[in-house]
């Protein structure tokens, strides 16, 4: 098949097929279960963020854990969960494929509304790290199937514009989710309840907001398994081919942008609201308001990100992409960068640093996306986007524990600088790609004349 024949089977729109604006799903998925994508969709992001969000306040109230111990326990509490989610998602892929997207999904609310239910309730470190895994199956779970359903229920088309609409609902998630949960530990310390109770009560709301998700897509979303099946590539085959793609170096490129880009992710969950929540208990802020004010601040981060993306969307679909990722980790480099001039982290200072912040988070993970998205070849392209992704896995898990000992043992905002300087080798990289690239095509003219 060509590719403008291929070109022209993506634009056929099967009859029978539900409109929603610009989307056209396939035949047999209805209004209902459409919304139930969407609702589970916008509060997938937010229920996983929300424990990195809540953790500050469990260490430090609860758990009574030092301050200068916390970075490096949240980095392994993230190593552990990354581990356990790694090792679940190729099972739960294949299980879905078989029993059907709908049981994993609720699965995945259920599971994450025991973890919350059990966190608050932890007694040991130990306890904690047990109760993380119960909420890195759950996560698992999640990660898996909004793209699953996500690409499920729209014609070839409109795949692309489902995405983006799942990622906006994702986006506006995290923002009134997280603003609302923000202050419930104020409100329930001015009821009179003591630390460990207002604790318990904040993390049991969000569990009881998980078990009430997976009800309502219990009820909504589609039933059944998906009916076209691929044939999957064994698991070591696969891994080769993305090693060997790494020959291109726009490919390689690609593998240390998405190390960099989740990272750069990873250590905004990880650690600054831990850092905001500490730095607020120095100023003399009680822990819970303390966690409101780091949280508003994170809340600001993700809502910078979402009128940002658009602009980002439009400029690196208009520029080589080697281009656009030399301007997205320079946006995000200074972002973090800005982090080192504040003199106080709670100040007005921090809404134009997390405002940066934002948009270089935001860029950085579509440039990266968008790089793979153009170099992976077609012969091979899943297992260079498998490798793509387990790239990503590595960076999280770097940064959890070089960032934790940074935390802990270096100053509070070395995680920060230290993604800084990861964007800043990358921007290098990419430059260096651009020049060569460059003097490759004028020896090409040369030679020609």
């Amino acid at each position: 098949m060509t590719a403008a024949d291929s070109q022209a089977e993506n634009k056929v729109v099967e009859p029978g097929g539900l409109r929603f604006g610009p989307l056209t799903m396939m035949p047999g998925v209805s209004a209902k279960n459409l919304f139930g994508l969407f609702f589970a969709s916008f509060f997938g992001i937010a229920t996983m963020s929300f424990i990195n969000a809540s953790q500050p306040y469990v260490m430090t109230e609860m758990l009574l854990i030092p301050l200068d111990e916390q970075g490096t326990l949240a980095g392994n509490l993230t190593v552990v969960q990354e581990i356990v989610l790694l090792s679940l998602l190729g099972p739960i892929g294949a299980l879905s494929d078989k029993i059907g997207r709908k049981p994993l999904y609720v699965t995945a609310f259920v599971l994450l509304g025991l973890a919350y239910f059990l966190y608050p309730l932890a007694g040991t470190i130990l306890s904690l790290f047990l109760f993380r895994m119960i909420f890195a199956a759950g996560a698992a779970n999640n990660v898996v199937m909004l793209p699953a359903v996500a690409n499920d229920y729209p014609q070839e088309g409109c795949r692309a514009k489902m995405l983006a609409t799942c990622f906006i609902f994702n986006g506006l998630g995290i923002v009134i989710v997280l603003a609302i949960f923000r202050g419930l530990p104020v409100r329930f310390a001015d009821m009179g309840f003591d630390p460990i109770w207002v604790g318990r009560y904040w993390l049991w709301v969000m569990a009881a907001l998980c078990l009430f998700v997976a009800v309502v897509i219990a009820l909504t979303l589609k039933p059944g398994a998906p009916k076209q099946l691929k044939k999957r590539e064994p698991l070591l085959a696969t891994f080769k081919i993305g090693i060997r793609a790494a020959r291109n170096g726009r490919i390689a490129l690609a593998y240390a942008a998405a190390s960099v880009s989740r990272g750069d992710l990873s250590v905004m969950s990880t650690f600054f609201t831990l850092w905001l929540t500490q730095e607020g208990i120095r100023q003399g802020l009680p822990t819970a308001e303390a966690a409101k004010t780091a949280l508003t601040f994170y809340v600001f981060v993700q809502g910078a990100s979402l009128p940002w993306a658009p602009i980002a969307g439009y400029m690196l679909d208009r520029i080589d992409r080697l281009y656009g990722l030399a301007i997205a980790m320079v946006i995000a480099g200074v972002g973090y960068s800005s982090l080192w001039l504040l003199d106080n982290p709670l100040g007005m200072g921090m809404y134009l640093c997390a405002a940066l912040i934002g948009m270089g988070e935001m860029t950085a993970n579509l440039a990266a996306t968008s790089l793979i998205g153009k170099e992976a070849p077609e012969r091979g392209r899943g297992a260079v986007l498998g490798m793509w992704s387990f790239c990503g896995a590595l960076g999280i898990l770097t940064v959890a524990l070089v960032g934790g000992y940074l935390f802990d043992n270096v100053s509070q905002i070395g995680p920060f600088m230290f993604v800084a300087g990861a964007n800043i080798l990358l921007f290098f990289w990419s430059v260096f790609l651009i020049l060569r690239r460059f003097s490759e095509n004028a020896s090409a003219k040369s030679g020609s004349a």
